[in-house]
């Protein structure tokens, strides 16, 4: 599994995507909201209902979440579909994998 990081020089998500097409990506990213997170329960019952997204601790306004999609073109979709949710008003990268497709299950 090779990774990047966000270090100096901040990617965009076609460099982070440009891996090869046989490698799907799982993204670590935080949610920002307007408000503290408790305010949008039905946000977090959306994120939680999409097969490909785990949702992790959430703080300070802030949500964890983990996207581990089949497919690059799913994962930008997810990507896009999040940032359009009531209540968020910043998507932000953490962690982009990506996993070797023939190697890759959701249970691992």
């Amino acid at each position: 599994m090779g990774c990047m990081l966000l270090g100096t020089a901040i990617p965009t998500k076609d460099t982070l995507f440009s891996e090869s097409l046989t490698q799907v990506p799982v993204s670590g990213l935080v949610v920002t909201f307007q408000t503290p997170v408790d305010q949008y329960r039905e946000t977090i019952e959306l994120l939680r209902a999409v097969p490909e997204i785990e949702t992790g601790e959430f703080k300070n306004g802030k949500l964890a979440i983990v996207v581990d999609s089949e497919t690059r073109h799913r994962d930008q979709e997810i990507w896009d579909s999040v940032r359009q949710m009531p209540g968020v008003i910043d998507l932000a990268v953490a962690f982009v994998g990506f996993d070797d497709d023939q190697n890759h299950t959701r249970d691992e």
